[in-house]
């Protein structure tokens, strides 16, 4: 099968490239193809022919996005229609990358399904779920994959910024203050389990689903409990009841859907204690 993928230096493609190896995989940073241009997308998808494009390529950050919402916005919508445009023309099945942060600001404390009427409120969620609706317009061979917060247990190279596992164990290590919020829930999933599970999701009927881990624990829980694996003792994790105390923040998601797809991840407590594990193996 042919590949291509955009985002190549990113946390999650980077990992993608070595997960789906056994494939022809053409991994694209923004330097080799600028997904703004469409005559250069339709140029390359041309070329390559791929049966499969995964658009991971985005302005993630979420200061970034509100400081600079015209720039992000042509890389985040703009950019997604170009590639969703092109992707349709040439029949390429699209697997495009969107993100939990659709879910903010929505009330309730339960995990949220892909059904839901969404309105976020910053920038970054309102282009993930503007770009969701350019790839279904556009190509109607389109999977929408809604993705957690992701960590890996080491970091692959030295300009990658940080995860959550490998934040908290530099932390321990510098004898930095370890502080996390209690009001905070998110479906906070091992990357390699999304790389291992992507291959899966080529098969899935067009729509939308939510893909990543289950979570009952709040951030701060969720940390203790990482360390607890580590057999890290007398490092106290200090609750944060400042952060959003007055409207708990949940980007908890609703895995029904993807396991009636016959696609399953470990929950969040679970997927730690695999990752984290002595023998544990990594693609």
């Amino acid at each position: 099968m042919r590949i291509l993928l955009t985002g190549a230096n990113g946390f999650l493609a980077s990992r993608l490239c070595i997960a789906l190896k056994k494939h022809e995989v053409r991994g694209l940073t923004r330097g080799q193809m600028d997904f703004t241009d469409g005559n250069e997308v339709g140029n390359i998808v041309s070329e390559f022919r791929p049966d499969i494009m995964i658009h991971c390529g985005a302005v993630s950050d979420i200061g970034a996005c509100e400081k600079e919402p015209e720039l992000s916005y042509k890389v985040n919508v703009l950019g997604t229609e170009n590639i969703a445009k092109v992707c349709g023309r040439f029949g390429v099945k699209l697997i495009f990358c969107s993100s939990d942060q659709v879910y903010l600001g929505h009330a309730g404390t339960s995990p949220h399904s892909e059904e839901e009427n969404l309105c976020p409120p910053h920038v970054y969620g309102k282009q993930k779920l503007q770009a969701e609706r350019k790839c279904l317009e556009f190509n109607k061979d389109s999977v929408i994959l809604r993705l957690s917060w992701m960590y890996d247990k080491e970091m692959r190279i030295g300009t990658e910024h940080g995860s959550l596992v490998t934040n908290v164990l530099q932390a321990v290590q510098e004898g930095k203050e370890i502080r996390y919020p209690v009001f905070d829930f998110r479906s906070i999933t091992n990357v390699w389990e999304v790389a291992a599970n992507m291959e899966k999701a080529f098969s899935l009927s067009p729509g939308v689903y939510n893909f990543g881990s289950e979570n009952d624990l709040c951030t701060c829980d969720v940390v203790r409990h990482m360390l607890k694996l580590k057999n890290i003792s007398g490092v106290s994790v200090v609750e944060d009841r400042e952060s959003f105390a007055d409207k708990h923040r949940n980007l908890r998601m609703d895995l029904s859907k993807i396991r009636e797809s016959g696609i399953n991840f470990l929950s969040t407590a679970e997927g730690l204690k695999e990752a984290l594990s002595h023998n544990a193996s990594r693609l």
